[in-house]
């Protein structure tokens, strides 16, 4: 099923977007990284993610932040980023959607976390390479929901220590898979497929229901 471009019109600003239905019952909110060093929904990581959970039959969501493509207003410093995750969320819901997931990559995966703060509470997350190393992830918490993080062992912004540091405050070992790409670095240059793999073993472990 294709997708379809969409503008998104929240309280104060307008933001473009990519819609696939998928089963109508389920769908993962995409957020992409860093819009001041070109990061766009359009990120070949993103594109990948999308195309993942449309295979399994979730519909998706994936947006441009304020400031990037054709999305209205400036770039927030991630504090506007955060509400407006939680109204394309409310979005998604007043479609139908009844179960929203999350999946993120590099400073997506920051903002998705400060919207959690704010009150966002998907079912899981798929979190691209936190850039632990370059972003303030202190006191970012991942919910206990069944989560993959996956780390570059050359990523330039987090390195696998620091990865391993921050979560061992940030997530519970119960819910949180952890996967390491060697020969992959913060950009996923010909890495996609590996990180495709990876995905979809997180997902037949835990919805194998929900494949369809």
């Amino acid at each position: 099923m294709a997708e379809t471009p969409l503008m998104l019109k929240l309280e104060d600003v307008e933001l473009e977007a990519l819609y696939e239905k998928g089963n109508g019952r389920e769908a993962v909110l995409l957020c992409h990284p860093h819009p001041l060093y070109g990061g766009s929904m359009h990120n070949n990581v993103v594109s990948a993610l999308q195309e993942i959970f449309g295979k399994w039959g979730w519909g998706t969501m994936r947006f441009n932040f304020r400031g990037a493509g054709r999305s209205g207003g400036e770039y927030g410093r991630g504090e506007s980023e955060a509400r407006d995750v939680l109204q394309v969320a409310a979005h998604l819901s007043n479609l139908g959607v009844k179960v929203i997931h999350a999946a993120a990559y590099s400073f997506g995966v920051w903002v998705l976390l400060k919207a959690v703060e704010l009150g966002f509470k998907p079912e899981s997350f798929v979190l691209v390479s936190p850039p632990v190393d370059f972003l303030p992830f202190e006191g970012l918490k991942i919910p206990p929901k069944p989560s993959l993080v996956t780390l570059g062992t050359s990523d330039q912004f987090c390195t696998v220590d620091s990865l391993r540091a921050w979560l061992l405050d940030a997530a519970s070992e119960d819910t949180v898979w952890v996967e390491f790409m060697t020969l992959c670095d913060h950009f996923y240059w010909e890495c996609e497929g590996g990180l495709s793999e990876k995905v979809s073993s997180f997902l037949a472990a835990h919805f194998p229901r929900t494949r369809e």
